[in-house]
Order: C-alpha cells, then structure tokens, then sequence
C-alpha cells in the first residue's frame, strides 16, 4: 500500500477507487496463502515505478452489493450476505477473482464505502 500510494499521491491518482482482487477463498485456503492484489482504478495509460504493476482488469458479470462497511466485523457479514443473495438467485459462480471497490475510505474512522463484487456466470 505504501508504495502504491507513495507513487499514486505524486501523480494525482491517490483519490481513485481503489481494488482489492482476491485470488482464493478464504474458507479452503490457509491465511498465509491466499493471494490479494491491491490496486487503483485509472482510465488512461500511465508510466508505473518498479514494484508497482499497470494491469488490465478482464471484467466480465458480477453479482456485487453496495455497504457501508463502519467496523471491520462488517466485511465478512456483507460478503455473507452477497453470497447468499447469489445463491438465492441461484446465480452460478466463476472462477474469475472476486474484489472490494472502495469508492471511498477514510483512514481516521476507519468507515468505508464499498462494493463487494463476486464472478458469475453469464
């Protein structure tokens, strides 16, 4: 985050939206090994520092809710209740990463405005 920041804030992109890409799941994957890319949205190409990596997103249909999130126990209750929304509509899911969008974060309260996104099939 330090570096990706250090290098977004020069550049004017520090106030993008911000991505958190997960590429396991967290209930069959130990902690340690679980793999999280961390990033900022941006619309055009730009020159990136080394260690800091320019990616394009594959996109693709997403089953995503919109929260508040206020304290941190409420990450995994809003993916909770993603999850279930996705079952309930009998949506089913794809092996693409699922992520967080921040629309915004601030880092005295800690209060986040977020979009938990998760793959699914077209």
């Amino acid at each position: 985050m330090g570096q990706l920041y250090g290098w977004a804030g020069p550049n004017g992109l520090a106030g993008n939206t911000s991505i958190f890409i997960y590429h396991d799941n967290p209930e069959i994957t130990p902690a340690d090994k679980c793999r999280t890319d961390i990033g900022l949205l941006i619309e055009k190409p730009t020159v990136t520092p080394p260690g800091v990596e320019l990616t394009d997103f594959e996109g693709g249909k997403y089953a995503c809710i919109r929260k508040t999130i206020t304290e941190k126990s409420q990450y995994g209750e809003a993916w909770e209740e993603l999850l279930a929304q996705v079952v309930e509509q009998q949506f089913e899911t794809d092996d693409r990463p699922c992520f967080e969008l921040y629309h915004s974060y601030d880092v005295e309260t800690h209060v986040a405005d977020i979009s938990i996104c998760t793959a699914i099939k077209a």
